[in-house]
């Protein structure tokens, strides 16, 4: 019987990820200040600190071993355990918290976070007006180390639509993510209060027209992502935070903060990149195992230039 076997690239990413600004930030949120049990350890206290990407990431992929921190003082750090949580509902997924000892803030503070294993990204999902790309981002790093005594500051906005969409009332939602864990820092203030000092902009020929939302959705889960909603039809481009209005884990309050909304802006064509030589280093299965590729079975092809091609071999 003659046998037909049919090779389906499912979703090719040909970007190199080590070009890419993926790795946003990393945030020196606490030193010695979260309990060991967090990592189901008995021991002294550890550290925290928020990795931040432009693009959601593969639960599926995340380990701690996936990440080295580098302090001043030239050594090396594997955290002890990593996290999504608390920021990993549906349209998050932006922030790994790695917990470990990363350094003294004061004599050797952290420098720099590397990505050391075959960490993924994954695609966005509906309802979000972001982009992303399936990548590894083995081999991306980060100086952009926020010290400990600094406050938090957004990182990420973007529009959310359908059943990612939170609010009750409003005609456009914007999420807003900050780069850390925040709190109101008002005293009296809720949660809930703090819609009153976002303010979004929408563009009218070149001038930012102001808009306060007039709630705010996606809070009291202790995470570092908020829903701003809008009554206006105007689309918002932009959105700043006032200053001293909410403060890190660490007690230190925000400076004034403002970030652009990400919109979706994809390539064109795949034959627009010029895609250089490359070499397969990796087949694994779709739980990170080495694979010798089985018939009907997805496998992940992963090359030395960061591309990952899903396929599928079909008997």
């Amino acid at each position: 019987m003659k046998k037909i076997f049919l090779i389906l690239t499912l979703s090719t990413a040909v970007l190199n990820a080590k070009s890419q600004d993926t790795l946003v930030s990393a945030f020196f949120g606490l030193d010695n200040g979260l309990p060991s049990l967090l990592c189901n350890q008995l021991g002294s206290q550890l550290d925290g600190m928020p990795v931040n990407f432009k693009f959601p990431l593969d639960a599926l992929s995340l380990s701690e071993t996936d990440f080295e921190v580098l302090d001043s003082l030239g050594n090396i750090h594997t955290p002890i355990c990593a996290f999504l949580a608390p920021a990993n509902e549906n349209g998050e997924n932006r922030t790994v918290l790695l917990l470990g000892e990363f350094g003294a803030a004061v004599t050797n503070p952290p420098v720099e976070v590397r990505v050391v294993g075959d960490l993924f990204t994954t695609d966005t999902l509906s309802g979000e007006s972001a982009c992303s790309e399936i990548i590894n981002l083995n081999g991306v790093t980060t100086t952009n180390i926020i010290p400990l005594d600094d406050g938090p500051s957004l990182f990420f906005a973007q529009r959310i639509d359908g059943n990612l969409n939170e609010c009750n009332s409003g005609t456009q939602t914007i999420q807003v993510a900050w780069n850390g864990g925040i709190t109101p820092y008002i005293s009296g203030d809720n949660e809930s209060d703090l819609f009153q000092y976002y303010i979004g902009y929408s563009d009218s020929s070149g001038v930012l027209i102001p808009h306060v939302p007039i709630s705010i959705a996606d809070i009291n889960d202790n995470d570092n992502f908020h829903q701003l909603c809008f009554s206006t039809s105007d689309e918002i481009v932009k959105v700043s935070m006032m200053t001293n209005t909410v403060e890190d884990p660490n007690q230190d309050p925000n400076l004034y903060s403002e970030i652009d909304i990400s919109f979706c802006t994809p390539l064109t064509s795949i034959d627009d990149i010029v895609e250089e030589k490359k070499r397969l280093i990796n087949v694994v299965d779709f739980l990170g195992r080495q694979s010798k590729g089985l018939k009907n079975q997805a496998l992940f092809y992963i090359y030395d230039d960061g591309t990952v091609e899903k396929r599928i071999v079909i008997e």
